[in-house]
């Protein structure tokens, strides 16, 4: 059996696109607040850190991060089989997570909106250059091309990003800063390394894992007060990258961990027949959306009595559809839909704690709920797109889904740094501003911003370049 779900690779596409539409919409009231952060509320869009509430765009984030975290038991798997040395797989974690951050502050140099407005039209060129640079830098190109070669392109990319780093200077006068860097990546290349190490230290012990969150967010707790946590531990040399607070997104990353086991295991095991009829996942795939649904109109709108009532009703249909797993497939799915619970059952119990489900700072709350809300989507998608798939075709939405989960970093950046601007040098932008002004029009230009990164990492899979960390 293959060893690579397409459901995981569509939640991880979900949430790449998702980012990139949610920073597209227009702004400025003119859309319900439900679109957007939920501490960042319309019309004005001030952040409000006392402000709770949970919307689809608070949710992105933390998907991205599930994803990430479930896929570190696939991917160190694959290694042991491979016959890597420890040393080898040590190396390439570190490697990764560094090179992470190094993404991270080279993307943000680059950014557009990051540049210095006086350069001009070369603003828009430097921009560009950036999305070539990285291309080259992590790219992984057509087995046609010898791997020294590959190698050679990578190095590079590598010192084209150094030159360009020196070369540039920014509005307040500074030139290359550690400072300015994409904080989304950061985070990502923190808990990908610490979460890796502590998947190796617990990879069959499920208890030791569970162990290993809990200490998380004993160490988290203790991090905001006074004592041996902040004064020995939350200490170093570059805390605007390597930051121990970062951490606190384990919470996330260590339950997708035990989904990713659970996952490599069903993989694994011999193919029996299904007891569960087609009724029943499509019943389980609706639930999935269901529990979605009701967390975030619950949370956002603040009724949370009306919240944890639904709550318990679901609980109780996820008991009756989970019942008498036979197959892999559905002692997979049979425990994917108790973690699910049971994480949002612990981020309802929480909500009262920190004022309530807020994103920044994140509360406990936020972390343990989006992590239920993950696990529930990748049930949705894994029915639909892995069981439920066959031999029929998948519904359309699903394949850019797929191939942007397996080329995220080019999701993630195309927009910004390819589109908009080759959208602005060829003066096509002004048109579309010209012409979708009002909030629904829009929308539509977001959407259609959107389809076009889908665009972009297509055109990337036919020459066969994914960017790789």
């Amino acid at each position: 059996m293959t060893q690579r779900s397409l459901a995981l690779d569509s939640l991880r596409g979900l949430a790449v696109l998702a980012m990139v539409f949610s920073g597209i919409i227009p702004f400025g009231g003119a859309l319900p607040a439900w679109m957007y952060h939920a501490q960042v509320p319309p019309p004005d869009h001030v952040f409000n850190p006392e402000v709770p509430g949970l919307t689809w765009v608070d949710v992105v984030f933390p998907a991205f991060l599930f994803a990430m975290g479930a896929a570190i038991p696939l991917a160190q798997r694959r290694r042991i089989e491979q016959g890597w040395p420890g040393w080898k797989i040590a190396l390439s974690t570190l490697w990764r997570g560094m090179s992470l951050i190094a993404f991270a502050v080279f993307l943000q140099h680059c950014r557009p909106n990051i540049l210095d407005p006086d350069l001009g039209v070369w603003r828009w060129w430097i921009s560009l250059l950036g999305f070539l640079i990285l291309g080259l830098a992590f790219g992984e190109f057509p087995r046609l091309i010898p791997p020294p070669i590959q190698r050679g392109l990578n190095l590079l990319g590598w010192l084209l990003g150094i030159v360009l780093l020196s070369q540039l200077t920014y509005a307040d006068g500074s030139g290359f800063s550690s400072t300015r860097h994409d904080i989304i990546l950061v985070v990502l290349g923190n808990v990908a390394i610490a979460g890796t190490a502590i998947w190796w230290l617990t990879r069959d012990q499920v208890l030791g894992r569970l162990g290993a969150i809990a200490l998380v967010f004993g160490l988290q707790l203790s991090l905001g007060e006074s004592g041996w946590v902040r004064s020995h531990l939350d200490i170093s040399p570059i805390p605007h990258l390597l930051n121990l607070a970062y951490l606190k997104y384990l919470l996330v990353v260590l339950p997708a961990t035990l989904i990713g086991d659970g996952l490599w295991q069903m993989l694994h095991e011999d193919e029996s027949s299904p007891s569960w009829t087609a009724r029943r996942y499509g019943a389980i795939a609706l639930l999935g959306l269901t529990w979605t649904l009701t967390l975030l109109i619950g949370l956002q709108g603040r009724w949370l009595g009306q919240t944890v009532v639904i709550s318990l009703i679901l609980t109780s249909l996820t008991w009756w559809l989970k019942q008498k797993p036979y197959s892999p497939q559905e002692r997979l799915l049979s425990q994917w839909m108790t973690w699910g619970t049971y994480w949002i059952g612990l981020g309802l119990a929480l909500d009262p704690y920190q004022g309530g489900i807020k994103k920044d700072p994140a509360t406990w709350s936020y972390l343990l709920t989006t992590t239920g809300i993950s696990i529930w989507l990748l049930i949705s998608l894994r029915v639909v797109v892995d069981i439920f798939r066959g031999d029929r075709r998948l519904p359309g939405f699903i394949p850019p889904l797929i191939d942007t989960g397996r080329n995220p970093l080019v999701g993630y950046v195309a927009y910004l740094n390819l589109i908009l601007p080759i959208l602005t040098l060829t003066g096509v932008r002004t048109l579309i501003n010209a012409v979708t002004a009002s909030p629904l029009r829009g929308t539509l230009r977001a959407i259609l911003m959107t389809i076009l990164v889908v665009g972009v990492v297509w055109g990337l899979k036919q020459l066969r370049w994914r960017w790789r960390l």
